[in-house]
């Protein structure tokens, strides 16, 4: 038996009952344990009294002082030491920490704090600190904008935005990711249509987090032409079967299908477009006509499947949980195939993996599906199914408390750490549990 499963069962014993945990034992002792074993690169993100920050080694042997990114070895007869010290906790005390009285506590602090050294003076906000992940994605910054709103970290979110601003294209078909310096992308990856939906969803949720009236006002003069050319992008995007044309998406690999992993994105893009459309001070006729159009698509034609990754059966995806709260309001069909997609792609480390279609290091769990998943049954009332996912991804934390990217095949924590967006959904998914997440709304 793994290490991480007898970790992981010890911790969650007390609900499922020592019967249950027996039984689960005995399975799991008799499970394969071939499959794939990865490094883990990183195993946390220090700041440094300068500012700057720098990647933890998992073997190192520093903790993080509490509630701080500053490292035990730290010189703490250093008047910088001290004032960012100081600084973190201050900046922990001036918004929530969710679950704060949970178990989870630990891992939304650290996830804050991950977030918060992640992010430049400049709103640049890293993927993760290491090598190719040491880039922005739009898709990731729009999801830590909302976890940084719902947190009450208005400035940090609005930081991003400013960052979002000065890459945002012209045409509003952002690129997948961006040099943290903002000079374009750095390379020929393709373009990934799905983020001009993430970012019009991040920017309607950060309005309805009740930030300050100045710092809103500034942050829809800042965002405003890309929110109009995202929005635009997206009308523009649709063929006439009312579906967006082929994209690479969040699996980051080339498509010869639409996917649901873009549609949905756009689809909830849209809808807050529309209801953005006051504040922008912009007439939505156009957007509100493409918007029935793909909402009738999106349905008809990948919720008879059963909302499958393409078109008629590429398989369950966790891009299912694009369509649930809080990217859409609740429905009865999408709640349905979120619980089977959560089965489908659940792998034997208690994770899951991307689509049924994903077929790579199948026995390695992806720590952002398996957040996305929690968040959306979390956003569905389904407390007990979220908190397990929640306990599995506290888990598997790495040997400094922060999220992984990956759990490999003999259930240690894998690949980079931090990842923001897996930090991200943990945050957005405790706000769910314990005071709820605004609903993109559908348009009327």
């Amino acid at each position: 038996m793994y290490r991480g499963d007898v970790l992981f069962l010890r911790r969650y014993a007390w609900r499922i009952g020592l019967a249950a945990v027996i039984i689960v034992i005995a399975a799991v002792s008799m499970a394969p344990t071939s499959g794939t074993v990865l490094d883990l690169r990183a195993s946390g993100i220090e700041v440094e009294p300068s500012g700057e920050t720098a990647t933890v080694a998992p073997s190192s042997s520093a903790t993080f002082v509490p509630g701080t990114s500053v490292l035990s070895t730290a010189d703490h007869h250093d008047p910088a030491v001290a004032r960012r010290v100081a600084a973190d906790r201050a900046w922990l005390r001036a918004g929530t920490i969710p679950g704060e009285r949970t178990e989870y506590a630990d891992m939304a602090e650290r996830a804050l704090l991950d977030l918060r050294a992640l992010t430049s003076d400049s709103g640049a906000l890293m993927a993760a600190p290491v090598s190719s992940w040491r880039y922005v994605w739009p898709r990731d910054a729009s999801f830590a904008i909302a976890a940084f709103a719902v947190t009450g970290h208005h400035d940090d979110a609005a930081d991003v935005f400013g960052f979002l601003a000065g890459v945002a294209p012209e045409d509003g078909r952002w690129e997948a990711r961006y040099r943290t310096d903002g000079s374009g992308p750095p390379d020929d990856r393709p373009q990934q249509l799905d983020g001009a939906g993430w970012v019009l969803w991040a920017l309607w949720t950060f309005l309805r987090s009740e930030p300050d009236d100045d710092l809103a006002a500034d942050v829809i003069d800042t965002m405003r032409e890309a929110a109009v050319d995202s929005a635009d992008a997206i009308v523009d995007s649709l063929d006439e079967d009312g579906l967006p044309e082929v994209s690479s998406d969040y699996w980051e690999k080339s498509e010869s299908e639409v996917t649901l992993g873009v549609a949905a994105p756009l689809a909830s893009g849209l809808h807050a477009a529309i209801a953005l459309a006051p504040e922008l001070g912009v007439d939505d006729t156009a957007w509100r006509a493409a918007s029935a159009r793909l909402d009738a698509a999106l349905h008809e034609r990948f919720g008879s499947h059963g909302y499958p990754r393409t078109l008629p059966d590429g398989g369950a995806d966790a891009a299912v949980t694009f369509l649930a709260p809080p990217f859409a309001p609740p429905a009865s069909a999408v709640r349905d195939a979120v619980v089977s997609a959560e089965e489908a792609l659940r792998v034997p480390n208690g994770g899951h993996r991307p689509g049924e279609a994903w077929t790579k290091d199948v026995g390695v769990a992806w720590t952002p599906e398996t957040g996305l998943l929690a968040l959306a049954l979390a956003g569905q009332g389904e407390r007990d199914h979220a908190e397990r996912l929640l306990t599995f991804l506290d888990t598997y934390r790495t040997p400094h408390g922060s999220l992984p990217e990956k759990v490999d095949s003999s259930a240690e924590p894998a690949s980079v750490a931090p990842l923001a967006w897996t930090s991200s959904l943990v945050l957005l998914t405790l706000t769910e549990l314990t005071d709820g997440l605004p609903v993109v709304p559908i348009p009327r």
